[in-house]
């Protein structure tokens, strides 16, 4: 059961409803969400002109967000992109967009040089929010949460050029010490963590037809 809503920049918190939970009720013509845990999750969706939203998205304003009712938790929250407009062979209308998550807006800064000795790995992180949070809107701020990821040390020695923060963060400190960036929605604003793990880990048992569906094996005769 899943519910989908838009909303018309960052301070509308009523929001606007455009796929509904129930069955026989208001629906997105498609729509797909791709969660990932390495990088910035997207979504892709479509209404046609019976859909309330129909001309009422604005690329890059409109905010977006997907609420999974049985689990009364939010899947996913972010922005809205390009749309790309279509018409079947039958001259049925639609229109497709595509949606990235709020992790995308540490795309719409660029880094300062600096060259940085004997920092940890939370403050040489803060120096890159810091850079970000001064180009940016409001709504698009960051503040640092937790920070589980350690340098063997506890003493970076990183430069800093002109890339785009995101790109920064992942050549500075994940692609090197590893980790992932999560967010989390707090009263006081969007907090960033950086943690080593994320999940938990736990002991499931594998069970036919329970949680495996289906399974393959393929032998080679030649080898």
């Amino acid at each position: 059961m899943y519910l989908v809503k838009i909303y018309d920049g960052p301070n509308d918190e009523t929001g606007l409803e455009i796929h509904s939970p129930y069955v026989s009720d208001l629906k997105l013509s498609k729509a797909e969400v791709n969660l990932v845990i390495d990088g910035i999750s997207d979504m892709s969706f479509a209404i046609n002109p019976l859909n309330p939203a129909w001309g009422k998205i604005k690329p890059l304003r409109t905010l977006i967000k997907v609420f999974d009712l049985k689990k009364n938790k939010k899947i996913f929250d972010g922005r809205v992109l390009n749309p790309v407009q279509k018409m079947s062979s039958d001259g049925m209308f639609s229109i497709e967009y595509i949606c990235e998550s709020k992790l995308a807006y540490l795309n719409d800064s660029n880094q300062r040089h600096g060259e940085y000795h004997d920092i940890s790995v939370r403050d040489f992180l803060q120096v890159i929010i810091d850079n970000h949070n001064r180009q940016v809107e409001p709504h698009k701020q960051f503040k640092i949460g937790n920070v589980t990821v350690t340098d063997p040390n506890d003493s970076l020695y990183r430069y800093l050029g002109y890339e785009k923060t995101f790109a920064t963060i992942k050549d500075k400190l994940i692609d090197r010490l590893g980790g992932y960036l999560v967010l989390r929605d707090e009263e006081d604003g969007m907090y960033l963590d950086y943690l080593e793990n994320v999940g938990e880990l736990k002991g499931t048992p594998i069970r036919l037809r329970v949680n495996l569906k289906e399974m393959q094996r393929e032998i080679d005769p030649l080898d």
